[in-house]
């Protein structure tokens, strides 16, 4: 079925109904979703290489997601969930996701990969996923002048449009809950420095262990990849220290997951001699041994509003709000407990 037959059966315009299909605000909510309802029901699908022909567009959003430094796959499984959220999202507003990934961790392969796509005209926006403290990405793509949105904040200049989790609050709330069950030697296995997120759930743990009159030690403030191998070398260098934590907080749950393997290796029981929390909620920690106590987060919806903002800029309007900060909360099992 052409665009044409859609507008006669509908009694609308070819402009009105192309309107519609793209998410115009020009055109009435009613009839977007009248438009979109009978083009679902006559399986109408919109020609990708006429369309962009027409418009100049490739109706098309790129996100490079980053990298495992060992395998050179996505690194964190996180991302089907919340990407899943951004392609419902965009999908409605006539627009597809392509994911890519840089094939490695470094700055400069990753903005060699930036810059291929943005002199090909691959993509009409972009999502930017993993912020850094001071991420280049976000200075290219501003003199490119792309729309782009990002998952995560940071302190590069031009950042306006972002969508987060309260990265300080759950790590706030994870710290609390250890110091409420009597522990007072935390340690943060923490992810990479130069990211985002890393800064702020230490701004979160650190503020808990202040409020509380406790001073975490430099050695209880560790950095590393997300990964379990990560979790478990880290792990075991605390323990092996003059003075072993009683309780870990890690920023994935795959870290936790190492961070307990490696409890197990000293003979520890994890959630009574020793704490263990995650953070992301994954498949994962609900069956490993004991359950992993762990921070959630609404990753489809964090996915459905980074497609709200980044459309709205795609059709060079301004959005309502620039920002989402979304909600945490803590997930109850046993991998913690009452020092013993």
């Amino acid at each position: 079925m052409s665009i044409q037959q859609l507008a006669k059966d509908l009694g609308l315009s070819i402009s009105t109904v192309s309107r519609a299909l793209n998410g115009y605000s020009d055109v009435s909510e009613a009839t977007r979703e009248r438009v979109a309802a009978r083009a679902a029901a006559l399986n109408y699908t919109p020609h990708p290489g006429a369309r962009s022909l027409k418009s100049g567009k490739s109706y098309a959003v790129g996100v490079i997601l980053p990298a495992n430094e060992v395998t050179g796959g996505f690194m964190d499984p996180m991302y089907s969930s919340l990407l899943g959220g951004v392609s419902r999202g965009l999908k409605a507003g006539g627009y597809n996701l392509v994911v890519s990934t840089n094939g490695g961790v470094s700055v400069p392969a990753e903005l060699e990969l930036y810059d291929q796509f943005l002199r090909a005209k691959w993509f009409d926006g972009y999502i930017v996923v993993r912020t850094r403290i001071q991420d280049p990405r976000i200075t290219t793509l501003m003199k490119h002048q792309v729309p782009f949105v990002t998952y995560g904040r940071t302190e590069t200049e031009g950042n306006g449009y972002w969508v987060d989790t309260d990265n300080e609050q759950a790590f706030f709330l994870a710290t609390q809950r250890q110091i409420a069950f009597g522990h007072r030697n935390i340690a943060l296995l923490n992810g990479p420095e130069e990211f985002m997120f890393a800064a702020l759930r230490e701004k979160g743990y650190t503020r808990a262990m202040n409020s509380a009159g406790l001073r975490p030690a430099p050695h209880q403030v560790l950095h590393g990849s997300l990964t379990e191998k990560a979790g478990y070398d880290l792990t075991e260098k605390l323990i092996a220290s003059d003075k072993p934590p009683t309780a870990l907080l890690c920023a994935t749950d795959a870290m936790a997951i190492g961070a307990i393997a490696a409890c197990r290796n000293h003979g520890l029981l994890v959630g009574q001699q020793i704490s263990v929390v995650g953070y992301g909620n994954s498949d994962a920690g609900q069956f490993c041994v004991p359950q992993l106590t762990t921070i959630a987060h609404d990753l489809q919806n964090n996915g459905l509003h980074l497609a709200e903002l980044l459309l709205t800029r795609l059709r060079g309007e301004t959005p309502a709000r620039s920002h989402f900060l979304e909600t945490v909360q803590v997930i109850d099992r046993s991998s913690d407990g009452p020092r013993t």
